[in-house]
């Protein structure tokens, strides 16, 4: 025997190699098929829920919508039905009506016919609101005639036993169902026979009793009414919702089963397929254990045989797979050192990134930091210049008012001349505050757009009367155009429009030397039936196109030399932009060079179903309204701290025959009012110990607890926004004056509210 054969056997046995790599095929096809079969089965699963996504979801989302339109529809409802508020009910009536309309209700003729023949239960509850307001006003009206001091008081003495007439009436006034009325009614008609003869103011009085009762029975059966039909719209519309929310969850529930059970049918197709791969691979354990572990493990005891003087037996090509297989296992260590090094080059990247995220949160914190300072910024900003408003207008109230004062002491013409320079300068200081407080208010978002009946004459002639001396000074003329066919009457902010108004005419008259100034109201063909164009045209200097644009910024005029020439702040034109955008329109100009500007807006306001007559503007003169007040005399508390105000106050007052005292805080204002009688309250807002708003509540708490009349408080403050009325009003203040005040406005007041304390 050869020394080979003693080293290598010459048994044919499969390589390892190969046998390494059929069983990989093996386990990779496997793993393919079970992969395919899993990705199948999701891939079902993805396109169901599409499917349903896209079919399903928009139907549930829709019906989810139209339950909560009714909801809303049916909280619409019921604030026509419980609010005392026309102007709420008719807001939220409105409201219901646009809801009514929305096109989700017409996918469903069902819906749809439910939600109409709500809205007509809604618009009846309206009604009959309005009704029973009416009766109900009458009513009030006969009832107040009864009581002390009402003009039939005296009447419903001289009647026999008027303790008991009086006793049914007021049971009559306070019930509440109709079954009580006509109980109440019942014994009134029986009382009345008792009374014997009467004379003929008696017999009147008894039948404006019966009056009373019939007003009295239409207020609660319209309540009924009310009561009624609230209830079927609400049941209605809460059947309905239920309904349609019912059918979106069945829907859903329905295809979502559908998911749930492929799920489960892909769930076990999953566990068969993995009980098929444990199968597979226990056959691959079994035949890698046969093939390659028992030949490396005899491999292995060859070597050691080597090692003792034995004789190895292993064939040659075996050998080389080994050495094949020992190359392998080196080569796969250099592999997993080069991993190592990457994973640790990945690290210190991750630890860059980490730091890169860091820089970049706190960038984020301090740019939120530098935010929240400026919003306190601009805050401060707006606090402060509420406090220049103040601060300012309180001495501007004593300049304007001694001005005028000085007026009415025959001065010579040359005195006159320098008191009205004085007055000019006072007044055009004043615009200058108004437009920067107005401008802040407006970028702050806290300028709120009244909504009242606004007629449009009134506007128009207003707005001429507040202009015209301006423009007749320097020489124009001012032609007013209005269209004839246009509504008397819309809602809007009247103030709001005829400050933009004024503010294009003092623009036009600052910019033209000669011609005219022209204010028109029209409407343009095209636009809606309520659409209103205002246009303001002069026959000025005109605007270059290139700075048409820039105009409208604050603080921009057309170019330097205008503002040395003509003066402002660049103010006008950017305020008006900005209170025309909330009113729903936009200012735009047309100009030439040298022939002139016009500014024109479009609003499309809701208009006013029913004309409302509205008050006449006060023409009184201060003569005639000091001699009104000299045959009344009456007492008024001024509650100012300001001494110059007092002093002001107090010349204003002194040749009219008002009776004055001051209070120099909120606390000492209260105190007196308790110790006194007082017709009339001038009420500062801002003062030291206590301010307005708090002494203003104070009384009114006193004048409650004691069951006595209100006494008209006037506001008279510096602060000069809506908003702030609107505070002084809710505090409980009869009226509001705002700073600067002039002695017809003060006599007109104290006239006006002084009257109806008599």
């Amino acid at each position: 025997m050869s020394p080979d054969s003693k080293i290598f056997s010459t048994t044919s046995r499969p390589g390892l190699v190969p046998t390494v790599a059929a069983y990989s095929v093996i386990v990779l096809v496997t793993l393919l098929a079970f992969g395919l079969v899993v990705f199948q089965s999701l891939s079902d699963i993805t396109n169901l829920a599409t499917n349903t996504r896209d079919a399903v979801l928009p139907e549930v989302i829709s019906r989810q919508r139209t339950a909560v339109n009714l909801e809303r529809l049916g909280r619409f409802a019921e604030t026509v039905y419980q609010s005392r508020s026309r102007q709420v009910r008719r807001q939220f009536k409105l409201a219901a009506r646009i809801l009514s309309q929305d096109s989700v209700f017409e996918k469903d003729a069902r819906v749809n016919s439910t939600v109409l023949e709500a809205y007509s239960d809604i618009d009846s509850i309206y009604k009959f609101r309005l009704a029973q307001d009416d009766a109900q006003a009458k009513a009030d009206e006969i009832i107040r005639t009864f009581l002390p001091g009402g003009a039939d008081s005296r009447i419903l003495e001289s009647l026999p036993d008027s303790i008991t007439l009086v006793n049914l009436l007021y049971r009559t006034d306070k019930a509440n169902t109709m079954q009580e009325l006509k109980q109440q009614k019942k014994l009134l008609l029986q009382f009345i026979p008792q009374l014997g003869q009467l004379s003929g103011p008696q017999d009147a009085l008894l039948a404006k009793a019966k009056t009373y009762l019939a007003l009295r029975t239409q207020v609660l059966a319209d309540e009924d009414k009310c009561r009624s039909l609230w209830k079927r719209v609400n049941r209605n519309l809460e059947q309905l919702a239920d309904n349609l929310s019912i059918n979106a969850a069945v829907t859903a529930s329905d295809s979502f089963t559908m998911i749930s059970a492929n799920a489960a049918r892909v769930q076990y197709t999953t566990l068969a397929g993995f009980g098929f791969f444990l199968l597979i691979l226990l056959v691959l354990v079994y035949f890698t254990s046969r093939n390659l572990v028992k030949p490396i493990v005899s491999y292995v005891h060859g070597l050691r045989s080597m090692e003792n003087g034995s004789p190895l037996t292993q064939p040659r090509a075996r050998i080389r797979e080994m050495d094949e297989i020992r190359a392998a296992v080196e080569h796969t260590g250099k592999l997993m050192s080069a991993l190592a090094e990457r994973t640790q080059q990945l690290e210190r990247a991750n630890e860059n990134m980490a730091r890169e995220v860091q820089d970049r949160i706190r960038t984020e914190a301090e740019l939120a930091r530098a935010k929240d300072a400026a919003e306190a910024a601009d805050r401060a900003k707006s606090d402060f210049l509420a406090g220049m408003s103040h601060e300012i207008r309180t001495p501007m109230n004593t300049i304007l008012g001694m001005a005028d004062l000085m007026l009415e002491t025959n001065p010579t013409n040359e005195q006159r001349q320098y008191i009205e320079i004085f007055q000019s300068s006072g007044e055009m200081l004043l615009g200058i505050i108004n437009d920067v407080l107005d401008l802040s208010k407006i970028e702050a978002g806290q300028i709120r757009l009244e909504t009242t009946t606004v007629d449009l004459k009134s506007l128009i002639e207003r707005t001429r009367s507040l202009v015209e001396a301006r423009v007749h000074k320097k020489g124009l003329r001012l032609r007013i155009e209005i269209d004839p066919d246009l509504p008397e009457r819309f809602l809007g902010d009247p103030f709001r429009i005829r400050q933009v108004l004024v503010n294009l005419i003092d623009n036009g008259v600052k910019f033209t030397e000669d011609g005219e100034v022209v204010l028109s109201v029209t409407h343009e063909p095209g636009a809606p039936d309520n659409a209103l164009t205002f246009s303001v045209s002069d026959t000025g200097i005109g605007i270059p196109e290139e700075a048409q644009t820039e105009i409208f910024e604050r603080f921009t005029q057309a170019d330097s030399s205008t503002t040395r020439e003509y003066g402002g702040t660049g103010l006008g034109l950017a305020i008006s932009r900005k209170l025309v955008h909330l009113m729903g329109g936009e200012l735009l100009l047309q100009s030439t060079p040298g022939k002139g500007a016009r500014f024109h807006f479009s609003l499309t306001p809701e208009l006013v179903e029913m004309p409302a007559e509205l008050p006449p503007e006060p023409t009184e003169s201060v003569e005639e309204l000091r001699d009104l007040l000299s045959h009344r005399a009456p007492l008024v508390l001024v509650a100012e701290d300001s001494e110059s105000n007092q002093a002001l106050i107090e010349l204003y007052l002194k040749n009219a025959g008002c009776g004055i005292e001051f209070a120099e805080n909120g606390q000492e204002a209260l105190e007196k009012f308790i110790a006194g009688h007082y017709d009339l309250v001038l009420m500062d807002i801002q003062m030291p110990v206590m301010d307005g708003y708090e002494s203003t509540r104070m009384i009114r708490e006193y004048e409650e607890a004691n069951a006595l009349p209100p006494t008209p408080i006037i506001a008279v403050t510096a602060n000069a926004f809506t908003e702030d009325r609107n505070k002084c009003r809710q505090a409980g203040c009869t009226s509001y004056l705002s700073k600067p005040v002039s002695k017809a406005s003060v006599l007109r007041t104290v006239a006006r509210f002084a009257a109806r304390r008599e």
